[in-house]
């Protein structure tokens, strides 16, 4: 562009910025912000905030926090903005700071959005602060932000979390009156809290529900509810549920494989266990660390162990 007296404009520099920050490359994103400097183009909120997430995301997070004081002084920090630096504080484990951003919005006559609520009420749960996150999500409703399924999802995947499944089910009826259907992420987040509680019997029947609703269950769905029914030896129904998914149209991945074979292994069934190794490795999976783990201690099948470790170092070289 430069070599034909093109000169490259606020939007061309902005998807270049972008796409560095995406790849790692904030240093050269940063001296494209200078470069644009020079040339008379002065960089707008979306340049700066794609530099601010580019040094969130490579965990230069003071870096981010000095462009986005420089940006709330010079008057032109967005909601974006931000968000941006919540999710930042967030990811890096700072839920103080990004607890603090949130509250500084109000300030400056920002009303927090959707994608500020989840990320904030994301956070505390994996801080390990529910009673924050369901504050948050009370005032979500009380500013005049209504709950979508992404809401609801992450709630409820926060309660199962902490091991409040029936908190989590209470919610779900509450998103049920407010006409809002849960889709096949919410069944799944579901589906793993329950097996996690030992509530296998629920589990089962809320899998079944999926098919009378219309839904057909994905490769994650299967995956939970056959890693709960390994878990309480209910091995024969687990392969059934793993030999259906192949009739209905969804192929078992390298994580069904290895869930179904680890529960095999845990119960010493080492024949079936051969038998769909020798199926996975032969449709191109491999073992996982825990799978390895389990043939090494279990099997006698010298030729068996030699066939997974090839094909993981295979994997490994490639």
């Amino acid at each position: 562009m430069v070599g034909r007296n093109i000169s490259p404009d606020v939007f061309t520099f902005n998807i270049l910025i972008h796409t560095l920050c995406k790849k790692g490359l904030v240093s050269n994103a940063q001296n494209i912000i200078k470069i644009m400097i020079q040339r008379g183009v002065e960089p707008d909120v979306v340049n700066y905030n794609s530099l601010m997430d580019g040094y969130c995301l490579c965990k230069q997070i003071d870096k981010a926090r000095k462009l986005f004081d420089l940006m709330v002084t010079n008057e032109i920090a967005d909601i974006f903005s931000y968000n941006v630096l919540i999710n930042g504080y967030c990811k890096c484990k700072m839920i103080d700071d990004a607890k603090q951003i949130f509250d500084e919005m109000s300030h400056k006559g920002l009303v927090p959005d959707a994608v500020t609520y989840h990320t904030l009420i994301k956070g505390m749960f994996q801080a390990g602060r529910p009673q924050t996150a369901k504050e948050l999500f009370k005032d979500m409703c009380s500013y005049g932000q209504q709950p979508n399924i992404v809401t609801f999802s992450i709630m409820i995947d926060g309660l199962c979390r902490q091991g409040n499944l029936d908190e989590a089910l209470t919610l779900l009826k509450e998103m049920e009156e407010s006409q809002l259907k849960p889709d096949l992420v919410t069944h799944c987040i579901l589906i793993n809290g329950m097996c996690k509680a030992g509530k296998i019997n629920d589990a089962k029947e809320l899998f079944s529900s999926l098919f009378e609703n219309g839904l057909q269950p994905n490769v994650h769905i299967y995956s939970a509810i056959m890693k709960g029914l390994c878990r309480q030896g209910l091995m024969d129904e687990a392969y059934k549920v793993f030999k259906d998914m192949e009739k209905v149209g969804c192929l078992p991945n390298n994580c069904c494989y290895n869930i179904i074979i680890q529960g095999f292994l845990k119960h010493e069934d080492l024949p079936k266990a051969s038998e769909l190794i020798n199926e996975m490795v032969d449709k191109g999976f491999s073992a996982d660390d825990a799978t390895t783990e389990l043939v090494v201690h279990l099997s006698r099948n010298n030729d068996l162990i030699l066939r997974l470790l090839k094909v993981r170092n295979e994997g490994s070289a490639n």
